[in-house]
């Protein structure tokens, strides 16, 4: 399918849950040295009631609850893989991710916008994501650009 076609496809919706271990791991790998990422008692000696999930795993739960980054990049072109980056990311956070947490995504393909660069012509795709408790309460808005290089 021709990326021009996707603006305002809506994306599978899903649920995802964040276990204990990859909140844990993430917030090592990205170097987060806040503890409420670790650990159940230092999340509630802050005034949370367990472990939290660091923001910046925001974009991973969104293409997992989804379909995963193959159908979410499959969408978008035959071949992505030598020709495809993931751009700017903007996310808006209303309260805490705990671990363990079920979440709800939906999602949307909100603009898609083809631009002409000194190397080549590019195709930018924005995914906008919501994301909810099972209560229906937010918990944060994401937009994702995927960027499609002409040529790759």
């Amino acid at each position: 399918m021709d990326p021009t076609e996707l603006e305002g496809i809506e994306l599978p919706s899903g649920e995802y849950t964040v276990e204990r271990w990859k909140a844990f791991l993430w917030a090592d790998a990205t170097r987060n040295d806040d503890d409420t990422f670790r650990y159940d008692d230092d999340a509630i000696e802050a005034g949370e009631n367990g472990q939290l999930v660091p923001h910046t795993l925001c974009q991973h739960i969104a293409f997992e609850a989804t379909g995963g980054i193959e159908s979410t990049m499959g969408r978008l072109a035959d071949d992505w893989t030598s020709g495809a980056a993931l751009g700017q990311l903007r996310a808006t956070f209303h309260g805490p991710l705990e671990v363990g947490q079920t979440v709800h995504v939906e999602g949307h393909i909100a603009n898609v916008e083809r631009k002409e660069g000194s190397s080549g012509g590019l195709t930018i795709v924005t995914h906008a994501y919501d994301v909810r408790t099972p209560d229906d309460e937010p918990i944060y808005e994401m937009e994702a650009d995927m960027i499609l290089m002409e040529g790759a």
